[in-house]
């Protein structure tokens, strides 16, 4: 028989339950597959674990000592941060914030409509510099590249270069062509557009550069 206390055993499962929650990407474990049940009920009681819903139980806390790289990052809580798995040797996976289904209600309500009716395979949602795609157990979130999305982009370009109706269409039809083009292809190539607009197929942002300004 083990000589750990109950407090030390509690400890052991609140990480095993703080690992299983982020990695699973459903933001809760199911009680019955926590190894000890006497350090579940331990931590039931204490309130360091609950149960958003029957079956289903949560951290309430904090985990003390993060090993994985979520420490590295801003705490944006409910998201958490997680790592992808490498597809190749080599490959370096960029971290994404995650926000699992039972927490989107943190959403604004225009994040959650098109996250709602959005496919796994969809281009990203673009809203308030950052991008925003679904996947299985929640939502996967990452800073924007560019600046601006699409309509956010023409806008401005509206504003700034004065264009008509007709300009802007056609303009727009441009855009669209190019998003065609490099849809399911590499994710890393930025296309210039026209002078001063860049296009990011990695997270279809766009960015307007400045145009220099003439010498007098």
């Amino acid at each position: 028989m083990s000589g750990k206390s109950i407090s030390e055993h509690g400890k052991e499962t609140l990480k095993w339950i703080q690992r299983e929650q982020r990695e699973n990407g459903l933001g809760m474990v199911e009680s019955t597959k926590v190894p000890d049940q006497n350090a579940l009920r331990f931590l039931l009681r204490k309130s360091d674990v609950y149960e958003p819903q029957q079956g289903m139980i949560k951290s309430s806390v904090e985990p003390e000592d993060e090993e994985s790289c979520i420490s590295e990052f801003p705490d944006h809580k409910p998201w958490v941060w997680r790592t992808p798995k490498p597809k190749k040797k080599g490959d370096v996976p960029e971290p994404y914030e995650f926000l699992s289904y039972p927490d989107w209600n943190a959403l604004s309500n225009a994040v959650a409509e098109a996250l709602r009716t959005m496919g796994f395979a969809d281009a990203p949602y673009l809203h308030d510099g950052y991008s925003y795609r679904k996947m299985a157990g929640g939502a996967l979130r990452r800073k924007m590249i560019g600046t601006y999305s699409k309509e956010e982009m023409l806008a401005e370009l509206k504003f700034k270069e004065d264009m008509t109706d007709e300009e802007l269409a056609k303009f727009e039809a441009n855009i669209d062509n190019v998003i065609g083009e490099y849809r399911g292809k590499s994710k890393q190539v930025s296309e210039v557009l026209c002078p001063g607009i860049v296009y990011y197929p990695k997270d279809s942002s766009f960015s307007v550069q400045e145009k220099p300004k003439k010498e007098n």
